[in-house]
């Protein structure tokens, strides 16, 4: 009982935190549950690294890579996903929670699935949550949709599409 006393009493005060300010980075590590959507629903697993730059006090900048992979199911072979992600963030203070909203562009490497490799161009577009747990850590939650609908190489195959939520770690500097 004393534990979440201590919890809510946690959330309650303010830190002296803020978003990832002007001239601030912030690098953060990640592992979630990811859903691919080709045909039939599959979950799988999903792990990523991001690195905010702020331009502002309340948009940054945003690099990101992302490694989902999704285990055989329904008669269909393991799938990978692999893209490299170039973005934006807009996060509103508000005191130790702040929400964020993430849009970006990416480019994928997807394998297996039933479906040859191929390369492909899409966007990102997500919601989360920053908990400031100091001026420099923070605990992330984000909910992300992933859509892939143009063939760069590889394979023809259905456009892709991946939900993924994930939990980060990240240390602003």
């Amino acid at each position: 009982m004393r534990f979440w006393f201590a919890f809510v009493f946690a959330c309650l005060v303010p830190v002296p935190a803020i978003a990832v300010g002007q001239g601030e980075a912030d690098l953060s590590l990640g592992a979630g549950l990811a859903f691919e959507f080709q045909g039939d629903g599959r979950a799988g697993a999903e792990a990523e690294f991001r690195l905010l730059r702020g331009l502002s006090d309340a948009w940054s900048a945003r690099l990101g890579l992302q490694a989902a992979v999704i285990p055989s199911s329904h008669g269909r072979k393991t799938a990978t996903l692999l893209s490299q992600a170039a973005g934006v963030t807009w996060a509103v203070d508000a005191v130790n929670w702040v929400p964020f909203l993430d849009l970006g562009v990416a480019v994928a490497d997807v394998r297996g699935g039933g479906y040859g490799a191929s390369q492909r161009l899409g966007g990102q577009a997500g919601l989360g949550v920053d908990y400031l747990v100091s001026r420099h850590a923070a605990i992330s939650f984000l909910g992300r949709v992933d859509y892939f609908p143009f063939r760069l190489a590889g394979a023809d195959q259905p456009r892709t599409t991946q939900i993924s939520f994930v939990l980060h770690l990240g240390r602003t500097f």
